[in-house]
């Protein structure tokens, strides 16, 4: 690793060991005693020693802001990438390109299009909601339940447009979920 001027350099230089007289012992160094830090007290509450310690000279909220106004704005650096947007020279007069993001049309934009299907079906339940409170309103929806109670008097031989008038849907509901036998219920034993 390295230039191979350095390990020339480094191979030429003779290594030089620490001396000592044999039998002599080392110096014992002087050890700082490390400052006490203060007990915890459990409650929350702060001393002064504690206040004084958690204050950062550097930075105190005047100096820090003005410290980031002596920046300024910092320009990225480019690099090599070939996905990289950073450049010093890019500005929206100079791309064909509208500034800002880019998004596909809202009909073919999948996510709105979920959005406002899913707006589209609480708007119906709650309208349904409220013709459920009215003598004869019939619902455009249909829970499992309610699914599974058409399919099991469908198979006792009850006629769709009595089922339909009995779980109060409207007519042609039941339709949508399939010719008979595509829908069947089998109960949990």
């Amino acid at each position: 690793m390295g230039a191979s001027s350095s390990k020339a350099a480094v191979r030429g230089a003779a290594r030089k060991y620490p001396t000592r007289a044999p039998g002599a012992v080392p110096q014992a160094t002087t050890t700082r005693a490390r400052p006490q830090q203060p007990a915890s007290r459990g409650d929350g509450s702060k001393d002064d020693a504690v206040r004084a310690d958690a204050m950062d000279p550097d930075f105190a909220p005047a100096d820090f802001s003005r410290r980031l106004h002596q920046m300024g704005i910092v320009q990225p650096n480019p690099t090599l990438s070939h996905s990289s947007t950073a450049s010093p020279n890019l500005s929206p007069e100079s791309l064909d390109v509208p500034p800002g993001p880019l998004f596909p049309p809202a009909r073919r934009n999948t996510t709105l299009s979920v959005l406002e299907a899913r707006r589209r079906l609480e708007q119906i339940a709650s309208e349904d909601l409220e013709i459920m409170g009215r003598d004869g309103g019939r619902r455009r929806q249909a829970d499992m339940r309610t699914i599974i109670d058409a399919v099991q008097l469908l198979n006792n031989g009850i006629s769709v447009v009595d089922v339909e008038k009995r779980l109060r849907l409207t007519p042609g509901l039941l339709s949508k979920l399939g010719p008979a036998g595509v829908l069947t219920h089998i109960p949990a034993n």
